[in-house]
């Protein structure tokens, strides 16, 4: 058989349309007689709708006139900037534009409750109805706090910050529907298809739609801002469906900042025990996550990644107790959603944070704090706090990483003896990832040979089309270039889910293997049969059957055309289940130089080294964590969300919102350890998030090493190193 999973194949499937300018977006579907959609959003962070006056004769629409079951929309109280609170249609979008403006809106203006501090204490609500600003609460409990702290050495404190930032993908937010009359279609920048088609089913049903298709083109980008379904894409069907007429709409980027969701804002108020060694022994403190605007049926999965990040705190270490409280708090900013990692980037950074500031107060090298509470490998292993780590050899990634960390030692006291503030830091990353509850995949083998691969999954940018390639040519023992695949498109598949949480490879690669699997032991049963011999004294090889005694032979084509004149299809549907999740690991370091007058900081070397299990593409996975690395990096350093205290946001457009550049980008060495599999047919575990939850702590250890003074709140810029050093 053709080995084909482990190989470094370029994107094949995905780069061809789109460096050709074949590949359609969703500002390229157009449609004769379409209406362009601009929607009003409130101008305040809080406010009653007293009223909205339309132009005469305009084809307008308030939320009053939209169906109830469309949540998110500012029906009588606006609840953070950017709020949509009606949408005008015009046949051109410009003439839209101009009208939209000439809305006109009354607003009672209400006090904006902007600062977690003052929300918590409920000196204004975030919404008129709320009796409390805190709307979730949950507490996390391990073992005794009391004990542990009574016996500790050495209790450190304080409150680590991991602030809000916009996921600020490249294609903003856009929808465009077409309904026939019975049928309705939708093309969304989304990265749930099947989920907006459900829950569009479930809004339209009354309506006369009869049946629904969602179509996810080409995206750029998402980082986990385009999972939920927002109440634009809903609106934008709904209107197709009344007006008879295809609809549009595409978010300026201001637009889309104010209205996509944001992602992290948790903060840890902490207390920390250590043992004279530097052992761990405990965490108490309070995690408050500011949820933004309170849309409680976002509000609740939003706090779900709170709750993670507290069962998650532990990360990899040994830890005798933990009890944390955590607080879900709205407040009139933008709501809070899924951004790359969702939790898992919090608790590691809330516990890397802890130990290297234990470390500091003990005067522990940063590598060996780890290596004293590190956990030994583990097999299915059940945290105290619930979470389960499927597989893990710790102690193994830390020896096999051990000299790479003590040769940037050496580097950093090199340039530290030529007068430089220079700096190492470590970090260990605490991930679960490829949840379930399934993937789906379809696999044709087409009357000409060639094979079809449909997925279930929705990639947007991340090559796992090509790496789905390479399981079905391993497993058909074919070219990749004679495998094609399909997503993105309801039509295709009966069911499918999503690409997050670095699960596509891991299950949606499981269920293209599985698939394939079966429909070449569909296709072997139709040659014996057709030969009139036993399945075993057949062979496969080379892309076709052949019977071992008298060389006799069938390609994959006649075998496919032989098993419909058998009344069988030359295809196979699976659905792999995913009961539980993996939980890759790894250990990034870096050496960085911080300027002493300028207090910028330049990253001289950075290292990742990664347990994520079987790797089907070692570019595509070394592609993920060389842009996931910068993506945390940019939250050390860079990303900032500001809100004046009115509740207007400050940062709505690139110009005000920092985000990396080319000239920003680094060299990452990476390193896929491979110490130990997923129990999946693939044996993955998933890359996608990894990098970008190592990155932001590692490079804040780095920095906080350089300039030998503790750090508690990001994005660490030049003003706050030079305050820092004075």
């Amino acid at each position: 058989m053709a080995k084909v999973i482990g190989k470094p194949i370029k994107r094949i499937i995905e780069d061809p349309p789109l460096i050709t300018g074949k590949g359609k977006f969703v500002y390229d579907i157009d449609f004769k007689g379409t209406l362009y959609a601009i929607f009003i959003r409130s101008q305040y962070a809080h406010a009653k709708i007293k009223s909205i006056k339309c132009p005469e004769n305009s084809l307008c629409f308030t939320t009053k006139d939209l169906p109830n079951s469309i949540i998110g929309l500012a029906r009588e109280e606006a609840i953070y900037q950017g709020q949509p609170i009606a949408v005008i249609l015009a046949e051109d979008e410009y003439k839209a534009k101009d009208l939209a403006e000439k809305v006109e809106v009354e607003y009672e203006p209400l006090p904006a409750v902007i600062n977690v501090d003052d929300a918590l204490k409920n000196i204004h609500k975030a919404k008129s109805d709320l009796s409390s600003n805190i709307v979730l609460e949950d507490e996390v409990t391990v073992g005794d706090t009391d004990s542990v702290f009574k016996k500790a050495y050495k209790i450190i404190e304080g409150e680590i910050i991991n602030q809000r930032v916009i996921p600020s993908a490249m294609e903003p937010r856009g929808a465009v529907a077409y309904f026939d009359g019975r049928r309705l279609t939708v093309w969304s920048s989304t990265q749930t298809p099947f989920d907006l088609k459900k829950s569009l089913a479930e809004i339209l049903g009354n309506y006369g739609v009869y049946d629904i298709r969602v179509i996810q083109p080409y995206v750029g980008g998402a980082f986990g801002s385009k999972i939920i379904n927002y109440a634009e894409e809903f609106i934008v069907a709904y209107l197709a469906v009344v007006t008879g007429r295809p609809v549009k709409w595409f978010n300026t980027r201001s637009e889309d900042m104010m209205s996509t969701n944001h992602g992290r804002d948790m903060r840890l108020k902490f207390k920390a025990a250590f043992d004279a060694e530097g052992k761990l022994l405990g965490i108490e403190g309070t995690l408050i996550m500011d949820l933004g605007a309170p849309i409680i049926e976002i509000n609740r999965d939003s706090f779900g990644m709170a709750t993670t990040a507290a069962r998650l705190l532990i990360g990899r270490y040994n830890v005798e107790a933990l009890k944390v409280k955590v607080l879900g708090v709205a407040t009139n900013k933008t709501f809070i959603a899924a951004y790359r990692g969702a939790g898992r980037p919090e608790a590691t950074y809330f516990i890397e944070r802890i130990l290297n500031l234990g470390a500091r107060a003990l005067g522990i090298d940063q590598y060996e704090i780890r290596e004293k509470n590190i956990m030994n490998e583990v097999n299915y292993y059940k945290l105290p706090t619930g979470i389960v780590y499927d597989s893990g050899k710790y102690r193994e990634m830390l020896k096999i990483a051990k000299p790479y960390y003590l040769e940037l030692l050496k580097k950093r006291d090199e340039l530290r003896t030529k007068g430089k503030l220079a700096g190492v830091g470590v970090a260990i990353v605490s991930e679960i990832a490829s949840f379930g509850p399934y993937s789906t995949a379809k696999v044709k083998v087409l009357s000409n040979g060639r094979i079809q691969v449909i997925t279930g999954t929705t990639p947007h940018g991340q090559g796992d089309a090509t790496a789905f390639a390479q399981i079905a040519a391993e497993i058909f023992d074919v070219d990749i270039n004679q495998v094609d695949v399909l997503w993105g498109d309801t039509d295709l598949i009966a069911d499918g889910d999503l690409t997050a949480g670095s699960r596509s490879i891991t299950v949606g690669g499981s269920a293209v293997y599985e698939a394939s699997r079966r429909l070449k032991e569909k296709l072997l049963r139709v040659v014996s049969e057709k030969l009139g011999v036993k399945p075993d004294e057949i062979e496969y090889q080379d892309g076709k059957f052949i019977h071992k005694q008298t060389g006799k032979s069938m390609t994959l084509a006649e075998a496919s055309r032989e098993s419909i004149n058998m009344g069988m299809l030359p295809e196979e549907e699976y659905s792999y289940v995913m009961n539980l999740y993996t939980s890759p690991y790894g250990l990034h370091m870096a050496l960085v130089e911080v300027d002493k007058e300028t207090g910028i900081v330049k990253i001289l070397d950075y290292k990742g080294f990664d347990d994520v299990g079987v790797v089907v593409n070692p570019l595509l996975a070394e592609g993920q964590v060389h842009g996931g690395v910068l993506q945390g990096i940019s939250q050390a350093l860079y990303e900032e969300t500001i809100y004046s205290q009115e509740g207007n946001l400050i940062t709505s457009t690139f110009s005000d919102y920092v985000i990396p550049t080319a000239v920003e980008g680094i060299r990452v060495e990476w390193k896929s350890l491979a110490l130990a599999k997923s129990d999946t047919p693939i044996g993955s575990k998933g890359i996608g998030e990894l990098p970008t939850i190592a990155a932001t702590p590692t490079v804040i250890n780095a920095i906080e090493d350089a300039i030998n003074k503790n750090i508690y709140v990001m994005p660490v810029k030049p003003e706050l190193i030079l305050n820092l050093l004075t």
